[in-house]
């Protein structure tokens, strides 16, 4: 169950670029992502209150976790990545994002004296060879401005902080009714910075707008981010492991949807993931109905 709900949440999470390049271009991007939050929170809202009025609202003593997450999870780590994307290659972005994992890791056993194994340390490492295998021919005398890197830095250190934090206050919340909060105060403390940057210019509606927009907001906002909480109630370290199959899924999204190719690098740099993902145990693979003998021992 586990490893289908992260398959499936690395699949959506990355579709956002896929979307992005077929509805966002020449729109502002910080605009676009304030209207992502809005249609996700009005939906979530309704589905939550007004479909299903029984649901209970979030204690007192909840709403400042909210708040945190909300920060850390949509504001701050989505905004910032956004522009980042515009001052930096997608590539270089990516493999700042496949650093949560280390991150998570490192602030787990520091804040929630949560042991990392050799065993997690070694697959975390495998794979994110293969993100360095695979992202770099697209890094080959790429731009990258010193403000697009610092936004990506801020980001990935975020999300990381946002996870750990989730997992440390033990919200007693679905994940519909917290994903649907978070993203209404998300948006809420997104709007004056997107006024400020982006000022009153609306996009363009087009088809391939509502498509981008219209996915963005049910597959990632909705869908991907409820899945993100279910896995990290489970754990931050395991969860955020599932990041670096968004990358994969990234380039093979992007030759089936854009016709872009498929290098061999790309395939070389999926194996040494999907090595990573079973050394570290986050994907237990099974010979005759037993789980196969961890490649490494577990401390």
């Amino acid at each position: 169950m586990d490893i289908a709900v992260g398959l499936l949440f690395a699949f959506l999470w990355a579709s956002g670029p896929i979307a992005a390049k077929i509805g966002f271009k020449g729109s502002p991007p910080l605009t676009i992502l304030e209207a992502r939050f809005f249609f996700a929170a009005v939906i979530m809202l309704t589905i939550n209150y007004g479909l299903q009025r029984k649901n209970p609202l979030p204690k007192r003593s909840d709403w400042k976790h909210i708040v945190v997450l909300a920060l850390t999870n949509s504001t701050i780590y989505l905004s910032m990545c956004w522009l980042a994307v515009q001052q930096i290659p997608a590539g270089m972005l990516n493999l700042f994002i496949a650093c949560n994992p280390f991150l998570v890791a490192i602030f787990s056993s520091v804040w929630l004296g949560r042991k990392v194994t050799r065993q997690e340390w070694l697959g975390m490492i495998v794979s994110m060879t293969g993100l360095i295998i695979a992202t770099a021919p697209s890094l080959t005398n790429s731009q990258a401005s010193l403000a697009g890197i610092v936004m990506a830095i801020i980001a990935v250190v975020t999300y990381a902080f946002g996870s750990v934090y989730f997992k440390w206050v033990k919200l007693d919340l679905s994940g519909r009714i917290l994903n649907g909060w978070q993203i209404a105060l998300g948006g809420l403390f997104l709007f004056p910075f997107a006024a400020a940057l982006n000022g009153p210019t609306l996009p363009t509606v087009t088809p391939n707008l509502i498509e981008g927009l219209g996915w963005s907001v049910i597959a990632i906002s909705i869908i991907g981010l409820i899945l993100w909480f279910y896995l990290l109630k489970k754990d931050p370290v395991r969860a955020n492991m599932w990041m670096f199959l968004t990358p994969i899924f990234g380039y093979l999204q992007a030759a089936v949807v854009l016709g872009e190719p498929i290098r061999v690098t790309d395939i070389i740099g999926t194996v040494f993931v999907l090595l990573g993902l079973v050394v570290s145990g986050t994907i237990e693979i099974r010979w005759w109905g037993k789980t196969e003998i961890p490649l490494v021992p577990a401390d």
